[in-house]
């Protein structure tokens, strides 16, 4: 299938790393993230089908969003020492996997992600990621999904997106530029909530036509923090934006053509990490992709 599957790496990342605490290999050494994103990569190689893909890293901090706001994602703390450390690994797996890896300084995951779905070339999109801020991406045949139990995927679409903040993913860079976001630490309008901003977009459609309008918003007192708060409202909205520019180097989608996993590789890479289970999947894996190529290379010679 021609389906582009983006995933949003450190999310994913550090969900594993949480989930799977205290594991360590024959040295010594933690690989609970490690092993969490094995396991999440091996489901992705068994139930979703895609010739293209990459796993998208942040890489620095972003300089446009720290230029605007210095205080930008200032309150997060540290990667921890034992995470850090599984970075590379994660990395070298990725790649034996046949997973381009898109990154560049100064530059976020989310940044990249939105650059590759906007040269899609008509083709489906699969965004693998937790993050609010790529709702803004969502559209006809570009979706975000997450991992369920048992190998399913939780979609989230157009709908989905309306239904969770009250306005289409168009309108969700105004929507954040109103209430904030927390985890990004980039302040709010002071009083306006979730139900507040999405009756203001429903109502205006948009900040540019909130503001052209300004003295049909009520009650009053509203209107009158609208009126000061013009200056912040447009920094946010630009902080919140995705920035849609392709990394250096882009050769187009053949940039992230997935490739064959090198299976030899990862048995080796199971082995050195003592992870038995990781070892069985690969086998099974290697076997069924085996019979698959064996089935289309018979299908060639009928004709």
């Amino acid at each position: 299938m021609d389906r582009i599957i983006l995933i949003d790496a450190y999310g994913q990342i550090y969900r594993s790393f949480f989930a799977v605490p205290h594991l360590t290999n024959p040295k010594g050494e933690p690989v609970n993230a490690l092993y969490g994103m094995v396991r999440f990569l091996l489901n992705l190689e068994e139930t979703l089908e895609g010739k293209f893909g990459a796993a998208a890293f942040d890489l620095g901090k972003c300089r446009r969003r720290c230029e605007l706001l210095p205080e930008y994602k200032a309150q997060r703390p540290p990667m921890p020492d034992d995470l850090r450390r599984q970075i590379e690994p994660i990395k070298i797996w990725l790649q034996a996997l046949g997973w381009p890896l898109l990154l560049e300084e100064g530059r976020e995951a989310d940044d990249l992600i939105a650059a590759v779905v906007a040269r899609r070339e008509n083709r489906p999109v699969a965004i693998i990621s937790y993050d609010k801020d790529l709702s803004q991406l969502v559209a006809e045949e570009v979706e975000i999904i997450t991992p369920e139990k048992k190998g399913q995927w939780s979609s989230c679409n157009r709908a989905a997106v309306t239904q969770k903040f009250g306005i289409g993913p168009e309108l969700l860079a105004d929507y954040l530029a109103l209430v904030g976001d927390s985890s990004d630490n980039i302040p709010g309008l002071p009083g306006v909530g979730p139900k507040t901003a999405a009756k203001l977009l429903q109502q205006f459609g948009g900040l540019d036509e909130l503001y052209r309008n300004l003295a049909q918003v009520t009650p009053l007192s509203l209107q009158e923090k609208l009126s000061t708060a013009r200056e912040l409202l447009q920094r946010n909205r630009e902080l919140v934006r995705l920035d849609c520019t392709l990394p250096a180097g882009w050769q187009g989608l053949d940039s992230i053509r997935r490739r064959e996993p090198d299976w030899a590789l990862l048995c080796r890479l199971a082995t050195e990490q003592g992870f038995q289970s990781i070892l069985n999947t690969l086998n099974t894996l290697q076997k069924k992709n085996r019979g698959a190529q064996s089935g289309s290379s018979e299908q060639l010679l009928l004709f």
